[in-house]
């Protein structure tokens, strides 16, 4: 037996004919309904009412839902979606006959041929949810939503382009262009159905006999997150309706022509556009809730803006207003989805999509007359000052957004982030920032983009950065851990400290190490208890780490331990971390006297170098003694020469300039030795130097290499200077 589900390959296929219809299916909608029918409407003489009806049907037909389940039932999703889609593309080339019509005759076709569109229409998008979530997955469900909406408004922002272009043609300006843009709508729909056709599906339509959408509503409604977002959707669906009045108001109220509503309309889709790439860009990460909150909060103003809106000659405040209020209204209408989609039961996802859209009708229905009934009211009212003919449909929006908010207060999703902390994303330009890091991060490849990323997200102090680290600490194998665990040592992240105490604590984690040198960063009672433990460990990395991170935490009861094992380091990695260990346990400087070894003398070049570069760093010498051997492995006696015609600035190296040339030049090393001891007899230094000083005057000056020679003049030359 065949798994119901689809595999990750089906997915691809499917999403990539879902995203084609839904490109197809903007144009064809666009030229077919929506604001082509509110012109035609309008035209004939259709009332505020019969235009509330116009604005609601588009969900009014789910009462149609109730019997769906039960009569489709068996039957495959996919091709129940494309017979709809079929249908309703066939039904409008009724409004051919709107060239023979005039009046109320006109104004009935209009209102059954819609009505009848919007029915089939309405079968085939309640497969539309459990569509969605048969080509997604939970951790990609936001965006796919977001995308299939974008394509569907940037190919219906084309459309209302060339709605425009149509109709600003003189003999095209009237009802024959729109009707000759409804017949190419036909074509269009048609395609886009056949793309349907080719979604791979094995959902099919389940139904149990007396479960009907209101058994499934009261089982619904009896679940506190679900009928949440039932009464969201319902609210959602409800603004849509009354934002349609904007059409009518513009036409009406605001004189545009035609050609003009397509063109305001074409800000609309912009807006829409802006909307799906604001939710694509957050939902998933930050999750519906917080950003409907704030939607809604701004949705609110826009309601009571266009209520507000007086007439004007200034055509630019209606496309401002047109474009926020469409934003923020479709912004709304992703976020609910989202939550709707995420929480569909499984067994029975058409049952419940065809309860929700058969309960969104009957209240559609009820909103969509109630703002005819409004806008009636502000054109006649003596008793109440309406400053433009819709100014009471608006305000009732602002008070169903209200109440939208009421109930997104209230709601509880998993995973989601709170207002306050989405508000400082969304609102700080750094936090923005890291969050738009922490999002590319996770689609780029390359390695140089990832590590800039990472220090971005490494060096922000946000709650959102940190979640991200705490994250990808979680993984127990990721190049990307590595990076971030050695940021939290120059950023200090105090609450991510057990996180660092695991990842130490554990013999077999990847990147150990870099969590114990992090812990050097962190002193408090558990870390020295876990650093302290580690000197017993069998790794002698683990080991030297583990001193090192003692040292930087001033843990002075580790000092005799530390120096035994000091004294037998076996890497260079080793060496330098037992030299920072004791630089901070050894108050008195009594490890300099090692500074000069015949033994680690013979290491070689390289490793002498990079210890005795180490000294002058910790101790912040000028100039730096690594650049000095770095000059040198260049060119040899270049590093050397500089260093010298500086270090003239002391007398005894004043005088001693040309031997000292001339001594490293011939390689008469023992020369420069035993006149660095000389120098030094006499001189006084700090108590806390002097092992530098014993060192160099007891290293026999017929031992060593270049670079001990010349290490040996440097700190001679910076004990001089104290």
């Amino acid at each position: 037996m065949s798994s119901p589900f689809l595999s990750t390959s089906e997915k691809s296929r499917g999403l990539k004919h879902h995203y084609r219809h839904q490109l197809l299916n903007g144009i064809g909608f666009n030229f077919l309904g929506d604001t082509p029918v509110y012109l035609l409407a309008l035209y004939f003489g259709a009332t505020n009412t019969e235009l509330g009806f116009i604005s609601s049907v588009l969900y009014v037909a789910g009462i149609l839902l109730s019997i769906t389940p039960r009569l489709l039932a068996g039957k495959d999703i996919v091709k129940i979606q494309y017979l709809a889609w079929l249908i309703r593309g066939v039904l409008c080339l009724s409004y051919t006959a709107l060239f023979f019509l005039q009046g109320r005759a006109a104004v009935w076709l209009i209102l059954i041929t819609y009505t009848l569109f919007c029915s089939s229409r309405i079968v085939g998008a309640s497969m539309y949810q459990p569509l969605i979530r048969m080509i997604s997955t939970t951790r990609n469900r936001g965006n796919v939503l977001a995308g299939s909406s974008l394509r569907f408004q940037i190919s219906a922002t084309l459309s209302k382009v060339i709605s425009f272009a149509v109709t600003s043609l003189k003999h095209l300006g009237g009802v024959t262009g729109i009707l000759f843009m409804t017949l190419g709508g036909v074509i269009i729909n048609t395609f886009a159905a056949l793309e349907i056709k080719k979604i791979p599906c094995r959902e099919k339509v389940r139904y149990k006999k007396g479960r009907n959408v209101f058994v499934i509503f009261l089982e619904s409604v009896k679940v506190r997150n679900l009928r949440q977002r039932i009464i969201l959707s319902i609210i959602n669906a409800g603004l849509i309706v009354l934002f349609g009045f904007a059409v009518p108001f513009l036409r009406n109220d605001a004189g545009f022509s035609n050609s003009e509503v397509f063109l305001v309309t074409v800000t609309a889709g912009i807006a829409t556009i802006a909307s799906a790439y604001f939710s694509k860009g957050f939902a998933d990460r930050l999750g519906s809730r917080p950003l409907i909150i704030w939607v809604i909060v701004l949705l609110t103003a826009a309601s009571l803006l266009w209520a507000l809106l007086p007439y004007t000659p200034y055509k630019a405040v209606y496309y401002l207003a047109l474009f926020l209020s469409t934003f923020f209204l479709r912004a709304n209408d992703l976020l609910v989805n989202r939550l709707i989609v995420g929480s569909m039961p499984e067994n029975d996802s058409v049952g419940f999509s065809s309860m929700l859209n058969f309960f969104i009708a009957f209240f559609a229905l009820i909103i969509g007359i109630t703002g005819g009934k409004l806008a009636d009211f502000s054109k006649i009212s003596d008793s109440f000052a309406a400053v433009n003919g819709y100014s009471f449909t608006f305000i009732f929006a602002a008070v169903l957004c209200l109440f939208s908010l009421f109930i997104s207060l209230r709601i509880k999703e998993s995973g989601s982030i709170s207002p306050a902390e989405a508000a400082s994303i969304i609102f700080s330009p750094s936090n923005l920032s890291t969050y738009q890091s922490i999002s590319k991060l996770d689609s780029t490849e390359n390695a140089i983009q990832r590590k800039t990323l990472l220090m971005n997200i490494g060096l922000n102090n946000s709650k959102m950065a940190t979640d991200e680290i705490r994250n990808i600490l979680s993984s127990p194998l990721s190049s990307d851990k590595g990076e971030l665990i050695t940021s939290l040592y120059t950023n200090h992240r105090p609450i991510l400290l057990p996180e660092l105490l695991h990842e130490a604590e554990e013999p077999y984690s990847y990147h150990r190490l870099k969590a114990i040198f992090a812990l050097g960063a962190y002193p408090s009672v558990e870390t020295q208890d876990l650093l302290l433990r580690l000197l017993d460990d069998q790794d002698p990395a683990v080991v030297s780490n583990a001193a090192k991170s003692l040292g930087r935490i001033g843990c002075t009861t580790a000092y005799d331990k530390v120096k035994k094992l000091a004294s037998f380091p076996t890497t260079i990695w080793n060496t330098l971390n037992f030299i920072i260990a004791m630089y901070h346990l050894d108050t008195g400087g009594e490890y300099l006297n090692d500074i000069f070894s015949v033994d680690k003398t013979a290491n070689g070049d390289t490793f002498n170098q990079t210890v005795y570069s180490l000294y002058a760093n910790l101790y912040q010498m000028e100039p730096p003694l690594s650049v000095i051997f770095q000059e040198r492995n260049m060119m040899k006696g270049q590093g050397l020469r500089d260093f010298l015609d500086e270090a003239r600035e002391e007398e005894k190296f004043l005088h001693n300039h040309r031997n000292f040339l001339e001594w490293f030049r011939d390689d008469e090393l023992e020369n420069i030795w035993n006149l660095c001891k000389d120098i030094l007899q006499t001189k006084t230094v700090p108590d806390y130097y002097s092992g530098i000083k014993k060192s160099i005057i007891k290293f026999p000056s017929d031992k060593g290499a270049y670079d001990d020679a010349l290490a040996a003049v440097y700190f001679t030359y910076q004990l001089l200077k104290m």
